[in-house]
């Protein structure tokens, strides 16, 4: 299995199936990170198809330095500013869809192999995370939901912020969702 920087040789060497590698490898992280962002599965699509368009278009100047990861979600981010920039959106991260629904729960994994009660269980755990994640500050949201796909160093160089930032960001974002999950249950109990 090549790694990405030797796809990306070989995709600008003319083999238009590494090109989808990268593709195929990234479409549910980059998509998921994309609609955390804008929360609308039609601008994700539209941003995540960018992304790649940028990529397929500037593949031969990309410096191959083992971080690809890092500038394909830096990239990502950059098209979701920009959307929000052009349409002036500055409430997308705490947006749901028509139906009032938080788009964490699609990230989730589905358990339909649980007993009823278990589901339900989970379900209550699903919902308290959301509600708990949408109650953090943007830029520590942004952190929880990087942190599923990328490591600490992918993270800081992404958002080109030192790493030590993006630790005590993390943290405290951590923190403060075991604090809101904790008042969330407390309040159950009454």
């Amino acid at each position: 299995m090549q790694n990405d920087d030797e796809l990306i040789a070989s995709f600008c060497a003319g083999n238009n199936q590494a090109f989808e590698e990268l593709v195929l490898r990234y479409k549910n992280p980059l998509y998921q990170y994309l609609l955390s962002l804008v929360k609308d599965e039609g601008v994700a699509e539209d941003l995540f198809q960018d992304v790649f368009i940028s990529l397929f278009k500037h593949a031969k100047t990309y410096k191959q330095e083992g971080k690809f990861k890092s500038w394909l979600f830096l990239t990502a981010r950059n098209k979701a500013l920009n959307y929000f920039r052009d349409t002036k959106q500055t409430d997308s991260l705490d947006k749901t869809d028509d139906d009032g629904n938080a788009y964490l729960q699609e990230m989730v994994a589905d358990e339909t192999t649980r007993p009823v009660l278990d589901e339900l269980s989970w379900l209550e755990l699903q919902e308290t995370v959301r509600q708990a994640l949408e109650q953090l500050p943007p830029r520590q949201k942004e952190m929880m939901y990087l942190r599923q796909y990328m490591s600490f160093q992918e993270i800081a160089d992404t958002v080109g912020r030192p790493l030590g930032t993006v630790l005590a960001d993390c943290h405290r974002a951590v923190k403060k969702m075991r604090q809101l999950m904790a008042h969330s249950v407390q309040e159950e109990k009454l």
